[in-house]
């Protein structure tokens, strides 16, 4: 009797431990699956992550264009050492700027899309563009452009939407979305500028015009600071003095034809010269020999391929070379 007892109470024992384990098991089961719940109704209920933007709307002067948020195959005729500045490389460009020298390196492997008077658009097409920029004053032009790709026309020289090296740099940045990009180069622009224009005092004073010649077979024409030929570079960016009439005639016309017989009027103390066909039958003349500039060796003879551009990266190099021009000339 004794013995049946306490075997049944180790039985008992044992029933009621295996009853604790069951429950216990039983306990940890619901928590686990109250847990697993609860996370998936966190992830379920979790708000998706927004889809990036891919495109947005752009104001040009034909209304708003809906263009890339970041184009990865641009095509320009215009703009190419901007874009380039800003690290942007399109796939196709107007010949006349991938020769530009100042940016020749970079311009490499950028399908020419023709010349500025006549651009290719079956070539245009074959390059897929997502985005086209242009300056084209040709309304047709525009409209057949339009039609391969989202095009933005953003007028460019005299009638420039950007005017100035830092409205474009800032302008073209906003539009490519490089907008941080752009701040940098023109802060670098402005340190090198700075150092130029500090270059140049005391060797040319406030007081020395300069004007600009260009030489023709038969005529010979002068500008303002905004047709190329080094005007950007000498009075826009190292604020150099243009004479009186080239301050009155030139800077809104921009450009103006002379014979030789006036040719003397338009000569500043400082005369950028540069002949695109090579003429220089007019350095025989007792008028050329006559004028102030000439006489004291303030004559800087410019190579004409490298001064028909007036773009940002041409201004800076082209101002680098008329300081060095000008320092050599003055120190002898």
């Amino acid at each position: 009797m004794l013995r049946w007892n306490k075997g049944m109470w180790i039985g008992s024992v044992l029933l009621v431990f295996i009853i604790l384990i069951t429950a216990c098991g039983g306990a940890d089961s619901k928590l686990n699956k109250a847990e697993s719940e609860a996370t998936l109704e966190s992830v379920s209920t979790e708000a998706p992550a927004a889809e990036e933007k891919k495109t947005r709307l752009y104001n040009t002067i034909h209304g708003d264009i809906e263009i890339p948020v970041n184009p990865k195959r641009i095509v320009a005729d215009q703009y190419l050492q901007t874009m380039l500045a800003l690290g942007v490389k399109p796939v196709g460009a107007d010949q006349y700027y991938i020769d530009n020298p100042y940016t020749k390196d970079q311009a490499q492997r950028i399908e020419s899309i023709g010349d500025r008077s006549a651009v290719n658009l079956e070539k245009i097409t074959a390059l897929e563009p997502d985005l086209i920029i242009t300056a084209t004053e040709d309304s047709n032009t525009y409209e057949q452009l339009a039609k391969i790709a989202p095009t933005v026309n953003i007028p460019f020289g005299t009638n420039a939407t950007f005017k100035g090296v830092h409205a474009e740099v800032r302008g073209i940045g906003e539009l490519l979305n490089k907008q941080e990009t752009a701040e940098q180069w023109l802060g670098e622009y402005d340190k090198k500028i700075a150092q130029l224009r500090s270059k140049l005092e005391g060797v040319i004073a406030p007081t020395e015009t300069f004007s600009i010649i260009e030489a023709a077979s038969k005529v010979f024409y002068t500008f303002g600071d905004n047709f190329g030929r080094g005007g950007q570079a000498i009075y826009g960016a190292l604020k150099l003095t243009p004479s009186d009439i080239i301050k009155k005639e030139l800077m809104k016309t921009q450009w103006k034809e002379l014979t030789l017989e006036v040719l003397p009027d338009y000569a500043a103390d400082h005369v950028l010269l540069f002949s695109e066909d090579g003429t220089d039958q007019f350095k025989d003349s007792e008028i050329w020999k006559a004028t102030p500039a000439v006489k004291n060796n303030h004559v800087y003879e410019l190579a004409a391929d490298r001064y028909w551009y007036f773009d940002p990266v041409s201004v800076l190099a082209q101002a680098e070379e008329i300081t060095d021009m000008l320092l050599e000339r003055n120190q002898k």
